[in-house]
């Protein structure tokens, strides 16, 4: 049986992988308790996208085996996952992944680390290679302990939501309950970065008055560690203010909200998102920025989740009294007059229907090269 606990990080990836015919395998580290996960080390990656997931505790495959300490195991996604959960786990996406098992490394009592070994297609069978897999490393990984005990369980699968813009609702009707979605995602989003962020920030303050009066390493250790925790809390905040309504977008513009965004999905897909402006930081009417960003987030969210495309790319300018937002990228394209329907978002029909809304016109074109998704919307004072 080989050591793998005495091998680099690269020789047991590359060993594992050779040895099981795995055909993703990975190691994720985080610098410190309460410290994101990155994945740093793999072997059958598509290319360098893994590299640039930034997991969080609690978020993604390795955020959550980082955050509980157990493992997880999934032999067929598809059947086992409600796709609207897909996007909780970017590395599925990156590396198209639809069984895994994912083993969190033990280093001086915490979790440091995140094993992830998986296949590009399901098999009942990969349940007893994952067994096997467990047997192979039970004197540990790479100078680290295995936990394979208490896997992680989940609840059934939840019945679909209805969309807000459902076939049943008047068009007048969903603007009035868009409208209060917004007003409310943005008092939230208001509250998370003013109210919460803020008290967060006073006890930040505290910790540092604490760290002059008190000089000993043991003091200093705890107090390195709640800061650790204190960032993370801090990323989270920012991160949910973003997805429920980013501040820039009425602060700032549409524009800022869109670079936010953008960020936000570089850091949690691993995509190589672009962003090219012309419009010199103009501000349009309040209906046109809002429904302007959600489908410029809709476009980017389903390319970063299902197009399979590293580069995206999106563009906004001006022409002719005419805004013009594009979304494109060069994955595998699907069929725009069927679409799959796949996650818990708006959709194209919401999508068209905030187009609508604002006197705009949308414009999707899929095919081999990528998916272009265009909006155009005449443009107004006030």
């Amino acid at each position: 049986m080989m050591n793998f606990r005495d091998m680099s990080y690269e020789e047991a990836v590359d060993a594992l992988r050779a040895t099981f015919g795995f055909d993703f395998v990975t190691i994720g580290l985080a610098s410190m308790p309460g410290a994101p996960l990155r994945w740093l080390h793999s072997a059958g990656a598509t290319g360098e996208r893994y590299k640039r997931i930034v997991l969080s505790p609690g978020h993604g495959i390795g955020g959550i085996v980082l955050k509980a300490g157990k493992p997880m195991m999934f032999t067929d996604i598809d059947n086992q996952l409600d796709p609207r959960e897909y996007s909780s786990y970017p590395i599925v996406f990156a590396e198209d992944l639809r069984s895994f098992c994912a083993l969190p490394l033990i280093r001086d009592s915490h979790v440091a680390g995140v094993l992830l070994c998986a296949y590009r297609h399901a098999d009942p069978a990969h349940e007893g290679v994952f067994i096997r897999l467990m047997a192979s490393i039970s004197d540990g990984i790479s100078g680290m302990d295995v936990n394979e005990d208490e896997f992680l369980r989940f609840n059934e699968i939840p019945h679909q939501q209805e969309s807000e813009f459902s076939s049943g609702t008047s068009t007048d009707a969903a603007l009035a309950i868009g409208y209060a979605q917004e007003q409310e995602r943005k008092r939230i989003s208001r509250d998370l970065h003013d109210g919460v962020a803020q008290e967060l920030l006073s006890v930040s303050m505290m910790l540092r008055q604490l760290e002059l009066l008190h000089k000993d390493e043991k003091t200093a250790e705890i107090i390195r560690e709640a800061n650790a925790n204190l960032d993370r809390i801090f990323e989270e905040i920012h991160n949910l203010s973003v997805q429920l309504r980013p501040l820039a977008l009425d602060d700032l513009g549409l524009v800022a909200a869109l670079r936010a965004q953008a960020d936000l999905y570089r850091k949690t897909f691993g995509a190589n998102i672009t962003l090219d402006d012309t419009t010199d930081g103009a501000r349009y009417a309040r209906d046109i920025e809002t429904q302007t960003y959600r489908i410029a987030q809709e476009a980017l969210l389903n390319a970063c989740k299902y197009s399979g495309s590293d580069a995206i790319a999106i563009a906004i300018g001006e022409n002719d009294g005419t805004l013009a937002l594009t979304v494109y990228d060069q994955g595998i394209g699907f069929d725009t007059e069927r679409p799959t329907i796949q996650g818990g978002g708006c959709g194209l029909a919401g999508m068209r229907e905030r187009a609508k809304s604002i006197g705009g016109r949308l414009g999707i074109h899929s095919g081999e090269g990528g998916t272009t998704i265009t909006l155009t919307v005449p443009l107004r004072e006030g």
